[in-house]
């Protein structure tokens, strides 16, 4: 048999006459959206950062026959603004006889600095950047056409080294925002950031010298940042921890005596746990303090009743505060400053201090009962300035309570401060549209 005659015949009619398997259409995709059905439930979401919209002003400054306009500024501001790494976009414009310009210069520099009583006087330049903006080539019969762009770019990191030794490894740090921090006494501490934008017209001369005009311009630069979380919309701190665990940040401290014979007061403080938080957000801090009544009389009954500033006197209160560290060799300086008060009202009592025992019995003086303070706080509208760290420096933020019993000199409780780190952010949260 031959090899041709021992394969399957194969018939192009046969095949085709075979109907294909039939499919049904596949049913149409779900309807996706950003936002929750009514029942469904956003277990996280992280948006981006929106930037603000720049502004449509400009700014002016003329120094002789020469303008430096700065654009998107906002209206009749003395000193320019950014909010943000990237562009810095103008013109330069020269009434006179420009013949003479060989060449104009733009220089963005950036300048930290840290004054202490122990190490004196320690400067770090966190942006030199030169822009040559115009320039006659050497023989050239070009003349300046009158007019100029300004294009700078602020860069979103700097390097810096340390001054450890043997020295560490350079280390890219965001810039830091314009700041400046004063603390007289001792040690004295004085923080000072700043930044400038330096215009350089070169004019040529006769015998060949040069003659530079300087047009400085100071300008400031507090870039955004944001939360990556909102604050829920709390009404009521105790029938939102109930519900809303998970949005509360609880930290524990103890308030001691000074007599053995006398219990500590235990202290709870509760706010919400993104810890960060825009400069102008309002932050809900709840305190629960709980403690036998002989405590807790101490501390809420003045020692005095005819004397009217212990009726006054609110023994919890809360501030924001700002510690700055400056760090060089191992070593540390740092000081605080408080940058808010916030209003802390006591909630209705619910405990009965009177005793009907004369004295008040041990049975009654051993009994553990629970006092609630409920407030917010915020920043004073001066702060302009989150928390940041750059060059050895570091700025950082706290939500401080502070117990002080009505006259603490002769009291039996021991004040106390509890300080929980946060983070100040230029911008509030703001949800998804």
């Amino acid at each position: 048999m031959s090899l041709e005659s021992s394969l399957p015949l194969y018939s192009p009619s046969s095949s085709l006459s075979r109907s294909p398997p039939y499919y049904s259409p596949p049913p149409p995709p779900p309807c996706y959206s950003q936002d929750p059905a009514d029942d469904e439930t956003r277990i996280d979401f992280s948006p981006r950062n929106r930037r603000r919209s720049p502004p449509s002003g400009i700014f002016t400054k003329a120094c002789g026959s020469s303008t430096v306009i700065l654009f998107d500024q906002e209206p009749n501001i003395r000193v320019p603004s950014y909010c943000q790494h990237g562009p810095i976009r103008g013109s330069l414009i020269i009434e006179e006889d420009t013949s003479q310009i060989r060449e104009i210069v733009a220089k963005l520099e950036g300048r930290l600095e840290v004054t202490t009583t122990d190490f004196g006087v320690q400067a770090t330049k966190v942006v030199k950047q030169t822009y040559c903006l115009w320039s006659s080539e050497p023989g050239s019969s070009s003349v300046f056409p009158g007019t100029v762009d300004i294009a700078c770019d602020f860069p979103a990191t700097f390097q810096h080294q340390g001054r450890d030794i043997p020295l560490p490894p350079s280390r890219d740090f965001p810039l830091p925002p314009s700041y400046v921090a004063r603390f007289p006494g001792f040690p004295a501490l004085f923080v000072k950031c700043t930044y400038s934008l330096t215009i350089l017209i070169t004019k040529g001369r006769r015998l060949g010298f040069s003659k530079t005009k300087l047009i400085y311009v100071p300008i400031e630069y507090n870039p955004q940042t944001f939360p990556a979380h909102g604050m829920p919309p709390i009404l009521n701190f105790l029938s939102s921890v109930k519900t809303i665990p998970e949005e509360w940040h609880q930290t524990s401290f103890v308030m001691n005596t000074r007599y053995p014979n006398m219990s500590p007061i235990q202290c709870q403080a509760f706010i919400p746990s993104t810890k960060v938080f825009g400069l102008s957000d309002i932050i809900p801090v709840h305190v629960q303090l709980s403690g036998s009544l002989a405590s807790l009389r101490q501390l809420v009954l003045p020692l005095d009743p005819s004397c009217e500033s212990d009726r006054r006197h609110s023994p919890v209160r809360v501030y924001l505060t700002r510690k700055v560290t400056f760090e060089y060799r191992g070593r540390s300086t740092w000081r605080v400053q408080r940058i808010g008060e916030g209003h802390f009202p006591p909630l209705p009592p619910v405990v009965k201090f009177e005793c009907s025992c004369e004295p008040a019995c041990d049975s009654c003086d051993s009994c553990v009962e629970t006092l609630d303070w409920d407030g917010e706080v915020r920043c004073d509208t001066d702060v302009v300035v989150g928390g940041f760290q750059a060059a050895g420096l570091t700025v950082k933020d706290f939500i401080t309570l502070e117990i002080i019993p009505p006259n603490i000199a002769v009291s039996p409780l021991r004040g106390i401060q509890h300080a929980i780190p946060i983070r100040l952010v230029t911008d509030t949260f703001v949800e998804p549209t």
